[in-house]
């Protein structure tokens, strides 16, 4: 009887973080400590020689992509048009992942094609084709892929954008361009540079899906300003994502960076 007792015992130590960590919920930006938590979801390219590796996503908080996340020609703001980011009411179970490094090099579109003028739309690019095809089918399974929300315009896999993502304070960031903020900063990881991404002072720049002019997009720089590039460069990708939180399992991890929550479909 004892041993049956100490058995059971022992299987209720070993199965607690378990479920510590189902039951832990997760928070994105946590303005007191200046911290954010982070996840392992999908696998994607790492190392030089291009091996899979889990990509790890910084959870920015709960959030809803919106209507007019992306700028366009069509849709530009006017000059003295205030900067906001989006406000959301009852987000319900869906949260906002960015990767926490660039994942690739990726040219935005062929500036050789006359498309690139005002009129082209970030979903007309060769970007967004890029994202919501063969990368995303890297990163994520189908079955993963069933648990994205749609992004208008941007598709279930995208850059960032400022209203959506980069101008939101409850995101650990600011509504200004030009200045330099290391919580948008980032490196590339060897992967990327392999590939060709550039690298100034230890970090690289990566695209936004916002228009700015012909042939122009708005970037991040490597101190975490927001700026502008020509379609031509060399630019990161640092992918967003939304997911239903309720149709994942947290199966291991502890929310940090060395240690992220480990995400599996249920």
């Amino acid at each position: 009887m004892l041993r049956k007792i100490l058995s059971f015992l022992l299987l209720l130590c070993l199965l607690a973080p378990l479920a510590a960590a189902q039951d832990t919920p997760l928070r994105g930006y946590d303005p007191e400590s200046r911290t954010y938590q982070y996840v392992s979801f999908g696998v994607y390219p790492m190392d030089a020689e291009g091996s899979d590796a889990p990509v790890v996503w910084r959870v920015l908080g709960p959030g809803l992509p919106g209507e007019g996340d992306v700028v366009n020609a069509s849709n530009l703001p006017p000059k003295d048009e205030p900067k906001t980011a989006n406000e959301d009411g009852d987000t319900g179970d869906v949260f906002c992942l960015m990767s926490e490094h660039i994942l690739d090099m990726v040219f935005y579109h062929d500036v050789r094609d006359p498309a690139e003028g005002p009129a082209l739309d970030y979903v007309d690019t060769m970007m967004h084709a890029a994202m919501n095809g063969e990368i995303i089918d890297r990163i994520f399974t189908k079955e993963q892929q069933a648990v994205l929300v749609e992004m208008p315009e941007r598709g279930l896999l995208g850059l960032p954008t400022r209203k959506g993502e980069l101008y939101r304070t409850d995101y650990g960031f600011v509504a200004e361009e030009f200045v330099e903020l290391p919580r948008r900063a980032t490196t590339g990881t060897p992967y990327a540079y392999a590939r060709g991404l550039k690298k100034i002072g230890g970090r690289s720049w990566y695209w936004t899906a916002d228009w700015r002019a012909p042939g122009r997009r708005w970037i991040v720089g490597d101190n975490g300003h927001i700026s502008v590039s020509g379609v031509d460069r060399e630019g990161g990708i640092r992918p967003v994502c939304y997911i239903h939180l309720d149709q994942l399992s947290i199966t291991g991890g502890e929310g940090t960076y060395a240690s992220p929550y480990i995400l599996e479909v249920k």
